[in-house]
């Protein structure tokens, strides 16, 4: 479950440190969108997400952020029973269609993307390949960084891995996996060992808690790939 408590010592840092000049195009579009996707059987909204989406708005005035709306289900009661493959096909389409929306209204507009477990893998979908179709072309262009957290597509030994797991999650990709179309410089993937999920390990609470443990590095991971 999510640990707002915990969270908010990494969102204070983030509010007492100099805020990046304020960027918006002369049409009125925000200069940084930020796209969150949030976990299996998460309500509506950001989920986790979220606490690295606040942190990313923070960082970056007038920036503006906007959840996947998704079922973001593995077959359970709470989330209208969607069975996961159906959930996370839903999911990588909805990603497809948001980021290119967003893309045809503000083709100047920066794009982030941060997807937590099943939110990663949709975005990993979109950007990445493996579920038909992908973000492309000027869309494509204007995604500047991707974090995935929790992805069970996860799989050692992809160049943009961070984290402690040396094995793979319950969706792992095939040995041999490269990404496609995205620039892989733009992503970074976190999962540690512990993870049931993304890796194999037996521990729920880690795979709760990459807000908590990468969040301050991938904000700058991200304002390197803006500034």
């Amino acid at each position: 479950m999510k640990s707002t408590t915990a969270i908010l010592p990494i969102l204070a840092a983030v509010a007492t440190a100099k805020p990046i000049e304020p960027r918006q195009n002369q049409n009125g579009c925000p200069g940084v969108f930020v796209f969150g996707a949030r976990e299996t059987t998460a309500p509506p909204g950001f989920g986790t997400a979220g606490g690295l989406v606040d942190m990313v708005t923070a960082s970056f005035p007038g920036s503006q952020s906007q959840a996947i709306d998704y079922p973001a289900c593995g077959g359970q009661a709470s989330c209208g029973n969607v069975d996961y493959a159906s959930s996370e096909a839903q999911g990588t389409s909805a990603v497809i269609s948001a980021v290119n929306d967003l893309n045809s209204r503000c083709p100047q507009t920066s794009i982030v993307l941060v997807g937590y477990s099943q939110g990663g893998q949709i975005m990993d979908n979109a950007i990445c390949g493996g579920l038909g179709q992908t973000i492309t072309g000027n869309a494509m262009a204007a995604i500047k960084a991707a974090i995935f957290m929790g992805d069970p597509h996860n799989v050692a030994g992809l160049p943009f891995n961070v984290g402690t797991c040396n094995a793979g999650g319950f969706a792992a990709r095939q040995a041999g996996f490269q990404c496609s179309p995205a620039d892989t410089s733009i992503i970074q993937s976190y999962c540690d060992a512990a993870d049931p999920f993304c890796c194999n390990g037996n521990d729920g609470a880690t795979h709760q808690g990459y807000v908590i443990e990468y969040g301050s590095q991938a904000l700058s991971f991200i304002q390197s790939k803006l500034n």
